[in-house]
């Protein structure tokens, strides 16, 4: 697996980058030598210390960011949702690589292999979309009192997300066809 590691107005030591590697190589026998892992460090003014791990092979994305006051504590907690999501999509991955590969020894956070219940949909909904302004998308999120809006952007006439992230700003998720 190839193993890159960035940092953002964080400077790591040589301890903390071989911890990653080691702990990130471990992975290689689920992704096989193909795959790519990218490795973001990067601290804030508060304190506090990210770290997003995304791992790209053939047919297969996993992403975990963690944030916290210890990079350590935030190195395991992603790894370990990362191995869960691994599991989680074991059956994916079997069809791509053509063999069963995960066994309940392999894994570094679970003692056994967990069972995942098969998503449903159990909702479905219709509405229709009128043109509108970003920040007019953004005033109807705050009126629906929910995590996203979908709209139709009046600028680019395609459909757009408008999300709240968690540091209290607005995202827009843009569409193409």
């Amino acid at each position: 697996m190839k193993i890159e590691i960035l940092e953002r107005s964080y400077n790591a030591k040589e301890k903390l980058l071989d911890l990653i590697e080691k702990k990130v190589a471990r992975f290689d026998k689920f992704l096989g030598k193909d795959a790519v892992c990218k490795v973001v460090l990067s601290s804030r003014r508060d304190n506090t210390y990210k770290l997003e791990i995304s791992i790209q092979a053939k047919g297969l994305f996993v992403r975990s960011e963690v944030e916290s006051d210890n990079m350590y504590a935030n190195l395991d907690i992603c790894l370990s949702k990362i191995e869960r999501q691994i599991v989680k999509h074991q059956d994916k991955l079997s069809s791509i690589k053509k063999v069963n590969l995960i066994d309940a020894s392999d894994l570094l956070f679970f003692d056994e292999l967990p069972t995942f219940k098969k998503p449903k949909i159990s909702k479905r909904k219709k509405f229709e979309l009128y043109p509108m302004s970003e920040s007019e998308a953004i005033e109807q999120l705050d009126l629906v009192d929910n995590s996203f809006y979908v709209f139709l952007n009046e600028k680019t006439q395609n459909v757009n997300v408008v999300y709240r992230r968690d540091d209290g700003d607005f995202g827009i998720i843009e569409t193409t066809m």
